[in-house]
């Protein structure tokens, strides 16, 4: 999809006073040469934003990713730089991020983790996260069988996005210093399926019970509004379907809230 060069691409641009407009941008790989324009993006998206929502990328680590340790894509409106999606692909940085998750290094080393991706405000509501995912996919899905992420529970739109990505949520703990993170999973190629009649919807504010779950070898799949606040739906992930998955099995308790969608 984007080769070695950059396409067009037609975005909806916001502008003061309510107004918009279509303009033509240009999307593409970067370099080592685009770096001072990422550290720009950067310092415009996360200004003011709280680590329990975002935790910001490092000059150093742009730089790391820029020069050969990630892969990593742009957006461009005429020079200036709108959109970046980033991907660690290095094995000894991978390694380090897999163990800061708390998991097995040797169990992810085919993964490569999404660093991040961030959007300039005059250009958002395009989809580009959506975009952004599935091209960069196409450039490291030869060379890995899966791709990780994080996202804060109170981002919820990055976690929509993020699921709507096809990614699962395999984990939830504490990252970048003390803050809950839910940890996104994207497999490839697999032979499991998710089975989702009967499944469990559980406020994504209760940590608890969405750990039990998790250990029990269900993931979270989809986000939806409920109760006033938001839910995450959990399903389990196998080869086979779990027993009395036909009868949908949930306990009595819940089954009436689970069947609901």
């Amino acid at each position: 999809m984007i080769g070695c060069g950059r396409r067009e691409i037609f975005l909806c641009r916001h502008m003061i006073g309510g107004r918009s407009q279509t303009v033509h941008c240009q999307i593409g790989l970067m370099a080592r040469s685009d770096l001072e324009e990422a550290v720009k993006l950067h310092c415009r998206v996360t200004r003011g934003l709280s680590h329990e929502i975002y935790a910001p990328t490092t000059d150093e680590d742009l730089e790391r990713i820029l020069s050969g340790e990630g892969v990593a894509l742009g957006v461009w409106f005429e020079e200036r730089l709108i959109c970046m999606r980033a991907v660690i692909t290095n094995r000894e940085w991978m390694d380090k991020v897999i163990c800061h998750m708390g998991f097995e290094p040797e169990r992810h080393s085919s993964d490569a983790y999404t660093e991040h991706c961030v959007v300039d405000k005059d250009f958002r509501g395009n989809n580009i996260q959506f975009l952004t995912h599935y091209a960069i996919e196409s450039q490291i899905s030869d060379n890995f069988d899966a791709v990780l992420s994080t996202v804060s529970p109170k981002n919820i739109f990055s976690l929509q996005n993020i699921l709507a990505c096809n990614f699962l949520i395999i984990g939830l703990r504490k990252l970048y210093g003390g803050y809950m993170r839910f940890i996104m999973r994207k497999d490839f190629r697999s032979a499991a399926s998710l089975w989702t009649n009967g499944h469990f919807v559980v406020p994504s504010s209760d940590f608890e019970r969405q750990r039990e779950l998790l250990a029990d070898g269900y993931v979270g799949y989809k986000s939806i509004r409920k109760h006033r606040g938001f839910s995450i739906l959990y399903a389990p992930i196998r080869k086979e379907p779990p027993a009395g998955y036909w009868k949908r099995s949930a306990p009595t308790s819940e089954r009436k809230e689970n069947m609901s969608r």
